[in-house]
């Protein structure tokens, strides 16, 4: 896989051998998908999967979603940890909720992944990578979310092109869901968008279709690596984990390793 690296028509050809009308289409490939800070690795694969990945920042905030919250591995169990967000009323979009003393959340964060992570092979290179996300600023949370997706991807060499459904797609909120992602689509002169897993819960291919627009669903697939302080593999962590215990090609070959359904 490592040859196909940041081509992600040819991913694709890879990927799903037997979705020819796809693999020849001309029309880039579009995802669209709320940033999440510091997201498990499938998330990484859903933007190697794609041209243009736009960030849904101005959809409902979802106060016990996974925008602000991951985990780590402490001590062999997965633990969580959640950044303190200001005014999340689910009333609110995305990219109006603040944090909540962001300063003392990135000391008490760094401490923990120091005490979690200093004998991981990668410790050093990831919490550098991790001081840039977590900069010196008091960022919203979408904003340090898409930081976060933003450099971890500058770092595994998945070049993408980034926007914000908030800035130069404001024409098609209120749309229903299905109508508003191909409206998105059209709009970056594309026809195939692509979805996470759960999206097959919500969409359907014909009514994409209807709307000309060609879905496909990214489906992970994470294999086991070697994982520091564990005596059996815990799926489902924070990209940081696949971070500490791998060197960045390797977590980019991981990120890579999809199917197209």
């Amino acid at each position: 896989m490592d040859t196909l690296r940041g081509d992600p028509h040819r991913l694709a050809e890879a990927s799903a051998p037997s979705a020819a009308p796809w693999r020849q289409a001309a029309s880039p490939v579009v995802a669209v998908m709320q940033p999440y800070f510091l997201p498990y690795l499938g998330y990484l694969s859903l933007v190697a999967a794609c041209d243009t990945f736009v960030f849904y920042d101005d959809v409902q905030h979802i106060p016990r979603g996974w925008v602000h919250r991951n985990r780590i591995l402490i001590d062999g169990a997965a633990h969580t940890f959640t950044v303190p967000l200001a005014m999340s009323s689910r009333n609110r979009l995305l990219g109006e909720v603040g944090t909540h003393d962001f300063a003392r959340f990135r000391r008490q964060f760094q401490r923990q992944l120091e005490c979690a992570y200093r004998r991981a092979p990668q410790f050093e290179p990831t919490m550098a990578l991790l001081r840039e996300v977590l900069g010196d600023d008091e960022p919203g949370i979408a904003e340090l979310a898409m930081r976060s997706v933003q450099v971890l991807c500058a770092a595994l060499g998945i070049e993408r092109r980034f926007l914000r459904s908030s800035q130069g797609f404001a024409g098609s909120r209120g749309l229903p869901r299905a109508e508003r992602l191909a409206a998105i689509t059209r709009a970056l002169g594309a026809t195939r968008y692509v979805n996470s897993p759960g999206g097959d819960a919500l969409y359907t291919r014909e009514e994409f279709a209807a709307l000309g627009v060609s879905l496909r669903f990214v489906r992970p697939r994470l294999p086991p690596y070697p994982q520091m302080g564990s005596t059996g593999f815990v799926a489902g962590l924070s990209v940081v984990d696949a971070l500490m215990n791998n060197p960045l090609p390797e977590v980019a070959r991981l990120a890579r390793q999809f199917v197209l359904d």
